[in-house]
């Protein structure tokens, strides 16, 4: 198991410094990006972070339908443990906070792992669900889009990454151990999805549903609060269509392995979107970091502070 560790930081490392090296060759003038993230107003930020708590609170509420599906009771506090959780995913590499996550509540409540890991699985595919959804349904309303671009520009770290991904396949399938993680996988299959299984309740699948639309809209508001800050001669109704792309390839982008917080990886294809819907690299680069700064510090400091003062119990069995 450490081999597989070792093996998932290695490749995490190398992905986010290639999206990185990206950045650096896709953006024009690194100057112009430091003199505008100087030029922004701390209400601005203020704003934009109130509003990104307020999707972390309705993923609160989703998270809170999934779990009291597969669990009648629970004692720790859950909105302290989500916002720990999206603490600990700008901690560890690869999104690997949810499993802190999980391990904290498997601790606390002396449930199944997979059981409790099922309910983060169910909400990571509703996300990848709502994601595609959005960006499909905005596109008509964007004048242009180079699709050219954004899947050629820069065809050598694509070519790159491709043969990473075999060599990853390759490493793996020589470990003893992945054959029976495989087997292991199978085995607990039901377990992962354990809410589709028992949960027979349309209305509780529409309201996961629109739950996450709606977590996703907020989070689109923060980009656009920022963008609109910086982007003055497109429409405001414009505008927002291209946001709600620019948020979904920033966040779909977190399913590839990278640094904590999906360092690199948001950077670049949130820069590159911006570039293919014609916005200049160093703007579309000004807003994508200081929105990964404003998803990232505020509620990392938040979960540190909650995460010293408040220790969840342990069950004894």
């Amino acid at each position: 198991m450490n081999n597989f560790k070792n093996i998932n930081n290695l490749f995490s490392i190398i992905f986010s410094l290639l999206f990185i090296f990206g950045v650096y060759k896709i953006v024009n003038d690194f100057n112009s990006i430091i003199d505008n993230i100087s030029k922004i107003s701390f209400s601005i930020l203020f704003v934009s972070t109130l509003v990104y708590f307020t999707s972390v609170l309705l993923r609160y509420f989703r998270w809170k339908i999934i779990y009291k599906e597969l669990f009648e009771q629970y004692k720790f506090n859950m909105l302290n443990e989500t916002i720990i959780g999206y603490m600990a995913n700008n901690i560890f590499p690869f999104r690997l906070g949810e499993l802190y996550r999980v391990n904290r509540i498997v601790n606390s409540e002396q449930n199944k792992f997979t059981r409790v890991l099922s309910t983060i699985f169910t909400e990571r595919l509703f996300d990848v669900i709502s994601l595609v959804i959005i960006m499909i349904f905005a596109f008509p309303f964007i004048k242009e889009f180079d699709f050219k671009l954004f899947q050629l520009k820069n065809s050598f770290i694509i070519i790159l990454l491709f043969l990473l991904l075999l060599i990853f396949v390759f490493l793996l399938s020589r470990l003893r151990f992945f054959r029976i993680l495989l087997f292991k996988i199978l085995v607990f299959f039901q377990d992962i999805l354990s809410f589709f299984y028992e949960c027979k309740s349309i209305n509780k699948y529409i309201k996961v549903f629109i739950l996450s639309l709606l977590i996703w809209i907020v989070e689109s508001i923060v980009y656009f609060i920022i963008a609109d800050y910086f982007i003055t001669n497109i429409s405001s109704i414009e505008l927002f269509f291209m946001i709600l792309v620019v948020c979904s390839i920033t966040n779909l982008s977190g399913v590839i392995p990278s640094l904590p917080g999906n360092l690199g990886n948001f950077e670049f294809f949130g820069t590159l979107a911006f570039i293919a819907m014609n916005v200049s690299s160093d703007i579309g680069a000004t807003i994508i970091i200081i929105v990964h700064l404003v998803l990232f510090i505020p509620i990392s400091i938040l979960g540190f502070i909650i995460l010293a003062t408040k220790k969840l119990p342990t069950k004894k069995t």
